[in-house]
C-alpha cells in the first residue's frame, strides 16, 4: 500500500520547510519526510544572513514574527574580521542577520508548517530508495513505509539520497569543505551583535569563527577546504582546540568558558561548480543542491530562497500537468541567474588567495588604511 501525493519534500530543514510553507496554500497534496524526529539538532554555524531573514518574512510572516521574539538568539549588526595580528576590521551590515541554534530555528519552521494543517509531516521516515515508475516516483523509507508522488523536492542535506540516486551526485573534495563546531557558555569580552571571524596561518585555507548567540554564549567553529584537509591530513578537532589555546584574543574570550557537549563535525558542498539540480520530476534545494557559499560556508539563506523558488515552480508544473525536466528548467535557471556569478567569483578568490597567508596578512594591515580594500573584502564575506 502506498501513500499518494502530488509533491513530496524529502527533508524538513530550512529549505524543505520553506518549500512546504509555499506549497501549503497551493491546493496540492503535499507531504514532507525527514529521517529525524523534531526538535532535532543540526550541526551548523547557525548564522542566517540578512537576505535569508528577508526571504523568511516573504515565505511566512508568522515564522518571521516568532523568530523576532525567540529568546536565545543574537541579532548581528556587524562582523569583526581578525587577520593575523592586525587590528580587527569591523564591517557593518544594512540588513539585520541572526545567529540562532538550529534546533530552535528548524523546529520553529516545522511547527509553522504543521500549523497550516495542509502538509502531512512524516518524521522518523528516512528515505532509503527512490525509483521512477510510469512518470511517478516510488519512495521507500527505512521503516518500510512507501509513498508515491508526481514530483520530488530533494531537501535532505549534504548527503542527500535524492541527489545521489536521481542526479548522480557524489562528494567532490575539490568543491567541498569540512567544519567542526561546539557551543560555549561563560564566554567573555564579546558583543552579542558582532560576529567574529579569524583568518590566521594556523587555519587557512579556512577560518575560525565565534558567533555569539547571547551575551555570554556562542557558536564556535573551524572550517577548512577539504582539498587542504586531505592533502595535509589535518585533524580539524585537534586544530580547533590548539588554535584556541594559542590565540591570545581567543584566550581572553574562551579561556575559562565551558564547552557544551562535544565538538561535532559536518560537511559543506560548495556552489563552486555547475551541476544539474533538476530532472524529470525532481528539483534539489539547499545543501542537497550544493548551494553553500564557498567563501564563508553560509547555506541557510540559500536553502530558504531555493526552497521558495522550487515550490513556486512545482506549483506551476503540476497545474500545467507537466513536470518533466524541461518544465522544471526555469528553477535551475533562476538559481543560476541569482547566484552563480557571485559564487564563481568567490570560489576563484578562495582558490587563488585563501592559502596565501602572506598575502592575507598584508591585506589585514592594508585594510586599516584602504576603504576600497575594505569594501572589496565586505563583498566577499
Amino acid at each position: 500500500m502506498f501513500l499518494e501525493y502530488d509533491v513530496i519534500i524529502v527533508g524538513a530543514g530550512p529549505g524543505g520547510s520553506a518549500a512546504a510553507l509555499i506549497l501549503a496554500d497551493s491546493g496540492l497534496r503535499v507531504a514532507m519526510l525527514d529521517k529525524a524526529t523534531f526538535p532535532r539538532d543540526k550541526v551548523c554555524g547557525d548564522f542566517i544572513a540578512g537576505h535569508g531573514i528577508r526571504a523568511l518574512r516573504e515565505i511566512s510572516p508568522k515564522a518571521y514574527e516568532r523568530l523576532q521574539v525567540l529568546p536565545e538568539k543574537a541579532a548581528n549588526k556587524s562582523t569583526l574580521l581578525f587577520i593575523g595580528d592586525a587590528t580587527p576590521m569591523e564591517f557593518f551590515w544594512k540588513l539585520r542577520s541572526y545567529t540562532v541554534r538550529r534546533i530552535d530555528f528548524d523546529n520553529l519552521l516545522v511547527e509553522e508548517v504543521l500549523a497550516t494543517g495542509k502538509v502531512d509531516f512524516f518524521p522518523g521516515h528516512g528515505l532509503k530508495r527512490i525509483e521512477r515508475e510510469d512518470k511517478r516516483f516510488v519512495l521507500s523509507c527505512q521503516n518500510g513505509v512507501q509513498f508515491k508522488c508526481n514530483l520530488v523536492i530533494g531537501a535532505d542535506g549534504a548527503h542527500s539520497v535524492v541527489a545521489r540516486q536521481l542526479a548522480g551526485f557524489s562528494v567532490d573534495r575539490e568543491h567541498y569543505g569540512g567544519s567542526v563546531r561546539a557551543y560555549f557558555t561563560g564566554v567573555k569580552n564579546i558583543q552579542a551583535s558582532a560576529n567574529e571571524v579569524y583568518v590566521h596561518k594556523e587555519v587557512v585555507p579556512g577560518y575560525f569563527w565565534l558567533f555569539p548567540i547571547g551575551p555570554n554564549s556562542a557558536n564556535v567553529g573551524l572550517g577548512m577546504h577539504s582539498r587542504h584537509i586531505m592533502k595535509h591530513k589535518v585533524d580539524l578537532k585537534a586544530q580547533f582546540h590548539e588554535f584556541i589555546k594559542s590565540h591570545p584574543v581567543l584566550q581572553t574570550k574562551l579561556g575559562t568558558a565551558q564547552m557544551e557537549g562535544s565538538l561535532q563535525g559536518f560537511g559543506l558542498p560548495f556552489y563552486s561548480k555547475e551541476q544539474c539540480i533538476h530532472g524529470d520530476g525532481f528539483m534539489l534545494i539547499g545543501d542537497a543542491a550544493s548551494l553553500i557559499d564557498p567563501s564563508n560556508g553560509e547555506g541557510i539563506m540559500l536553502a530558504l530562497q531555493s526552497g521558495k523558488m522550487a515550490a513556486e515552480q512545482a506549483i506551476k508544473a503540476i497545474n500545467q500537468g507537466n513536470w518533466e525536466a524541461a518544465a522544471l528548467a526555469p528553477y535551475y535557471l533562476a538559481v543560476r541567474n541569482k547566484w552563480w556569478k557571485e559564487m564563481r567569483l568567490k570560489a576563484w578568490a578562495v582558490n587563488n588567495f585563501a592559502h596565501r597567508y602572506r598575502v592575507l596578512n598584508a591585506i589585514g594591515w592594508l585594510g586599516e588604511k584602504s576603504p576600497a580594500l575594505r569594501r572589496m573584502l565586505q563583498k566577499l564575506m
